[in-house]
């Protein structure tokens, strides 16, 4: 199977999440779901005010009705958004959806009159915005958008029909224009996000199997070291002892007991001592208290379980060293009081601490190699536990988190086998170099929002053509005359600001182009406070507020909250400043500014939310890929472990089991001792050539006196289709009556696979190639 596969698995259609739990889909669509209620907490503050002054048309009780469900829906949404099914959570969006519809329809039915000027526009268009969120977070992107077009197109129709202006019309086309244009912008995030999701993913699987691999390919290595170990430090020596006769069989014996007795603990179950996971919690209170008093702890911890006592203590050790750090260098250099955390929590059966705080932060990769508290005291410590792991993420000025987590093998839930392939193995390449576990890159909101994409050029398109429509509507005046000139500067500078947020840049802003953006800004909002009154009552008259309010909410998505609401602050100041200069009362100059504000803070919201979003999906990635590991961890040492007990006491055990009797041996079982020693060392020494028939040609070779060396330098690439070089090197070891012999496996970057030489009545050595010919060298 091509990567085509792979392609395909990215390229899924855009759906209601899977109720898989924990899936990045389902993490993002809760949270959004959240997210989407509190918008409808903000427009319905500032929508009450007019539907008040609006609830008798058509008629009282269908007013609030339609007012509570409007606004109540999601409200609801949010409240189940952490434990009802994504099938509830779709249905009520598709409801609000539905009754959006509805209310629009119905007020051009029931409502088709102008409404007063002290009463406002419809209230119902407050909550356009929130249903389209809503249908985004639930539906596929092709029905979004038509819904999306379809609430757009009513709300402009309901706009045409209530406005006492003369040209209803034109304030219904560019009501909706606009209306398309604000909601586009979070659409557009919305859908970046869910696009995110669903590669996190298949990049999840991707990477947990690509992990699993690595993983078990270093707990088989790490196994057959360990039994290699014993095996050359425990029976070799004993055998070759043994059959040399240099030592009293009394001394032999006692040795070959204690090696029988290693051998079968090894062969039985791991026993550990375990420990409530709640003694974990009080002890990790007496250490925080010890050496981070100030710090703020918190458990979710519900249900008892055990764990591995040396599991609680790597688990105490690393998060002690993380405190320690952050106690001493958290606050070096850093302007407020460090505020630290200490949150344990469940996860999949194991434990998981998260100690975090938002001091002076570092940069992991300028750590000196001899500084060993992080690779050594946290990630090392969790790394030798099987089943731990340990994440350290900083970055200078946004403080440090550490990710400390023991997943107990037998809980972790097996992954789905995917018929999916890499580029390497694609390719042909037999992925066997051993590379270290993937650690995730994290997952960011401006790295998800696609600001270089269609749709979002699209909006810029449309921001910027719709804002010129705003400026020179007016067909009373010439587009381009000199009193123009100014609102053609203001459209023109802050078009440029919408252009420049929207290219590539780091996660969060650049601080010298965010100070660029906000005086963009406000040379535009300047330039058009001396160009119109805010007596003027056109309805986009005061169009740079609206425009000035987009670009910071994309501001506040790229990671410059706090800047975006100074410069949101400083032109709410400017603007009341201004309408009173033209005596405007106070009350109609601050409502010149409170829907603008109510944009920003539903933007505000919806960052915080997707920012959430991403740490859930980091540490989602961070979790795949540790179950992933371990899992294949144990299972790979099970095997191994299993196949090379196997192994040895096959090859080991009758020799050491008659050593055990402490009688003499007689030539023929001091030969057999010798035989066996070196057949244990092919094993180690050439893994690769331990096969048959070269296994017993080899032993039949040394019993008629033949010096036999195998060796194998592919390394932990071992080869996997030996079988044309055994058959030449048993043939060759048959025909061979006295002398020498050594057969040598190449390292695996060589163009040839092996070398034979032969040294007996005459010598020759032959080079074999990785195709099984043979030529003489």
């Amino acid at each position: 199977m091509s990567t085509v596969t792979t392609e395909a698995q990215l390229r899924v259609d855009d759906r209601e999440p899977d109720p898989v739990a924990d899936g990045a889909r389902d993490r993002l669509a809760r949270l959004m779901y959240a997210a989407v209620g509190g918008g409808a907490i903000i427009f319905g503050a500032l929508s009450l005010q007019p539907f008040l002054a609006q609830a008798h048309r058509p008629s009282l009780g269908v007013s609030w009705l339609a007012w509570l469900l409007v606004c109540g829906l999601p409200i609801v949404s949010a409240l189940l958004s952490r434990r009802a099914p994504h099938s509830v959570l779709r249905a009520l969006a598709l409801v609000h959806g539905a009754v959006l519809l509805s209310a629009l329809v119905g007020w051009l039915i029931l409502g088709a009159q102008a409404l007063p000027q002290e009463v406002g526009s419809p209230w119902i268009l407050l909550f356009v915005g929130v249903a389209c969120v809503a249908i985004a977070v639930a539906e596929r992107a092709y029905l979004v958008w038509v819904f999306v077009v379809v609430a757009c197109t009513l709300s402009g129709l309901v706009r045409a029909v209530t406005t006492p202006n003369v040209r209803p019309a034109l304030i219904g086309v560019e009501d909706g224009l606009y209306s398309l244009l604000v909601i586009s912008v979070f659409i557009g995030f919305t859908l970046a996000f869910r696009r995110s999701a669903r590669w996190v993913e298949v990049a999840v699987r991707l990477s947990a199997v690509a992990d699993a691999r690595a993983a078990s390919r270093n707990a088989r290595v790490r196994e057959r070291q360990m039994i290699d170990a014993l095996v050359h430090d425990s029976v070799i020596s004993i055998l070759l002892v043994a059959g040399l006769g240099r030592a009293d069989m009394a001394v032999i014996s006692g040795q070959a007991a204690a090696t029988l007795s290693k051998l079968d603990a090894l062969s039985g179950p791991i026993e550990f001592e375990m420990v409530p996971r709640s003694s974990v919690w009080l002890r990790l209170q007496a250490l925080t208290a010890q050496l981070a008093p100030t710090a703020i702890l918190r458990t979710e911890l519900h249900l008892e379980r055990m764990i591995p006592l040396g599991v609680g203590e790597a688990v105490l050790g690393a998060v002690g060293e993380a405190l320690r750090n952050s106690v001493a260098s958290a606050g070096v250099g850093h302007r407020h009081r460090v505020t630290r955390r200490v949150t344990v929590r469940p996860a999949g059966g194991g434990i998981q601490v998260l100690v975090t705080d938002d001091g002076a932060g570092f940069e992991p990769s300028l750590v000196p190699a001899e500084r060993l508290g992080i690779t050594q005291s946290i990630v090392g410590r969790m790394q030798r536990v099987n089943g731990g792991s340990a994440v350290v993420s900083s970055r200078p000025g946004r403080g440090t988190e550490v990710v400390i987590t023991w997943l107990p093998p037998a809980a972790i839930t097996a992954l789905p086998l995917l018929a999916i392939q890499t580029s390497d193995t694609a390719a042909g390449h037999d992925d066997t170099t051993e590379r270290p576990l993937t650690t995730p890159r994290p997952v960011t909101l401006p790295g998800t929002l696609g600001l270089s994409t269609p749709l979002a050029r699209s909006v810029l398109a449309l921001f910027i053509g719709l804002h010129a429509i705003f400026a020179f509507a007016d067909t009373e005046r010439v587009w381009l005359s000199l009193d123009r000139v100014g609102e053609v500067l203001a459209l023109l500078t802050v078009s440029a600001a919408a252009v420049w947020i929207m290219l590539p840049a780091q996660d969060p802003f650049p601080r010298l182009r965010t100070v660029g953006i906000l005086a963009l800004c406000g040379v535009s909002a300047s330039i058009m406070f001396l160009q119109v009154s805010p007596l003027d009552g056109r309805l986009f008259a005061h169009w740079q507020l609206g425009a000035v309010t987009l670009v910071l909410v994309v501001l506040v998505a790229r990671g410059r909250q706090g800047w975006a609401w100074v410069g949101y602050a400083a032109l709410a100041v400017a603007t009341i400043l201004w309408a009173l200069a033209y005596g405007m009362p106070l009350a109609d100059s601050v409502n010149l500014v409170m829907q603008n504000a109510g944009t920003l803070m539903v933007g505000s919201l919806f960052a915080v939310g997707l920012r959430r979003s991403a740490r859930s999906l980091t540490l989602l990635v961070r979790e795949r890929g540790t179950r992933a590991s371990a899992e294949a961890t144990s299972s790979a040492e099970v095997e191994e472990r299993e196949m090379q007990l196997a192994r040895v006491n096959a090859l080991a055990r009758p020799a050491l089991e008659r050593l055990m009797q402490a009688t003499p041996l007689s030539p023929a079982e001091e030969a057999e001792c010798l035989l066996v020693e070196a057949s244990l060392r092919d094993a180690i020494r050439a893994r690769s050539l331990f096969v048959e028939p070269i296994i017993s040609a080899t032993r039949a070779a040394r019993s008629r006196g033949v010096e036999v060396t195998l060796l194998d330098d592919s390394g932990d690439s071992a080869l996997t289709d030996v079988k044309v070089l055994a058959q030449l090197v048993a043939h060759e070891l048959n025909d061979l009556k006295f002398g020498r012999f050594t057969v040598r496996i190449l390292p695996a970057a060589r163009v040839e696979l092996a070398t034979i030489v032969v040294e007996s009545v005459e010598h020759r050595m032959m080079i074999v190639a990785s195709d099984g010919s043979t030529s003489d060298a």
